[in-house]
């Protein structure tokens, strides 16, 4: 039963959306946005592209509403829709982009107490993103669904249409790829 809970809000919506209502899938659109682009740019490395990819979801969504299963939360579902269109994307790219990294060190939130701790939070931010871009984009779906998204294994399971073991398995491993590509100098 606790399961279903998460659903129930984007019922109401789905259905009045399903009857022609544009302010229900308005407010589907807004309930996800954020996490489908959030999605969608940690993946492809690039803003233009991310909210492209991000309208292409939420039209691909829209025109088949009548296929949602009101069994599944909406989110998960609209969020491999995405995912399905950002590999499609990558895998029509005969390279994939990884040197626009100082565009992205401005979304993340600074925290700033002072200029020192300013600086030292920047620093390890841009070397966290740099090791990040020179990860798999299966390796950097899965920490960023997991890290940024804050998704449960099961979610992502349901996401990337697998077992919630083997994203167990794909965390463990893609921890350990950015473990050995993070600096490891000590703070002097």
């Amino acid at each position: 039963m606790a399961e279903e809970a998460p659903t129930l809000p984007w019922k109401a919506d789905v259905q009045a959306a399903r009857r022609g209502d544009p302010n229900a899938f308005e407010a589907l659109v807004r309930s996800v946005q954020r996490a489908v682009y959030g999605l969608s740019l940690r993946l492809l490395n690039n803003e233009a592209e991310a909210a492209e990819v991000a309208q292409e979801a939420f039209l691909r969504a829209y025109q088949n509403l009548h296929r949602y299963d009101d069994a599944r939360p909406f989110d998960l579902w609209v969020m491999a829709i995405t995912r399905n269109l950002c590999l499609d994307l990558l895998r029509r790219r005969t390279k994939v982009r990884t040197e626009e990294i100082d565009s992205m060190k401005e979304l993340l939130p600074s925290g700033e107490a002072s200029l020192e701790e300013g600086a030292i939070a920047r620093q390890e931010r841009q070397s966290l993103e740099e090791a990040m871009a020179t990860l798999s984009v299966e390796d950097r779906e899965v920490l960023a669904l997991y890290y940024v998204q804050k998704r449960t294994t099961k979610e992502i399971a349901q996401i990337l249409g697998c077992a919630p073991g083997t994203i167990m398995a794909r965390l463990f491993r893609a921890r350990e790829k950015l473990r050995k590509r993070m600096p490891t100098e000590e703070p002097t």
